[in-house]
């Protein structure tokens, strides 16, 4: 007769024995590895701040080169003529990337309706980068060219002494009118940077607003370094050398 093996009727099985040492986290654990990692994360993210901001400084930069490699074969299409500045009471923007750079295929044109190309600058995507120029003006939708009349309207350019250092605080204008000294900067292309607000930036006195009419070859204006506001420029001078902001 074969007996079969297994628990007694009627008794219960075993209960597994709990395993040794093993034990909960307590509160004031879990509360201290939650600091603990509070701790890391605000020690992270400004350098990880700075890294991001780093990145948009680098490839401001890289598109502004890319928009005076455009100007420059402007240029050379153009019997060494660059591009007109444009100004428009009528837009929140003045030194709109010149539209002739959209007309010649370099980029392509704004859809808002702005007269200028589209190229949307990393820190104001609202906005274009921006470009000036010594002379011939775009104004409220007219061309202006008399490089012998001073009184009508033309683009102007302020250039401190020590160009291209930039770090005088003495400087001038110029509007290549025929008989000025020649501009040591042709043309000048720049970002409005991480806060086009900021505190280095001059205001016009009695109003909180930007004064941009020296923008933007000065040093003083410019952003240092990562962490830093400011503009963030390129400029060529008369010689043809490119120079930019740190």
């Amino acid at each position: 007769m074969r007996v079969r093996r297994g628990n007694p009727i009627g008794r219960a099985p075993r209960a597994a024995c709990p395993v040794r040492g093993a034990r909960a986290f307590s509160l004031i654990e879990l509360l201290a590895v939650a600091a603990i990692l509070a701790l890391l994360v605000s020690l992270l993210l400004p350098a990880l701040g700075r890294a991001r901001q780093q990145a948009r400084i680098v490839r401001v930069h890289a598109d502004l080169r890319q928009i005076g490699q455009a100007v420059e074969s402007y240029a050379l299409t153009h019997r060494d003529q660059f591009p007109p500045t444009r100004v428009a009471c009528g837009t929140d923007t003045l030194w709109q990337l010149p539209v002739e750079l959209a007309e010649e295929r370099y980029f392509p044109r704004a859809r808002n309706g702005v007269p200028q190309a589209d190229f949307a600058d990393v820190f104001a995507p609202e906005q274009s980068y921006k470009y000036r120029a010594p002379g011939p003006v775009w104004q409220n939708g007219h061309f202006y060219d008399a490089p012998d009349m001073e009184w009508k309207p033309r683009a102007l350019l302020w250039v401190p002494d020590d160009a291209p250092r930039c770090a005088a605080e003495t400087g001038r204008f110029y509007a290549a009118l025929r008989g000025e000294p020649r501009s040591p900067v042709s043309y000048a292309l720049w970002s409005v940077g991480p806060d086009p607000r900021a505190a280095k930036f001059p205001r016009i006195p009695g109003f909180d607003l930007v004064d941009e009419s020296r923008f933007p070859l000065p040093r003083a204006f410019w952003l240092q370094r990562a962490g830093d506001v400011g503009l963030i420029t390129h400029f060529r001078t008369a010689t043809g050398a490119t120079f930019t902001s740190p």
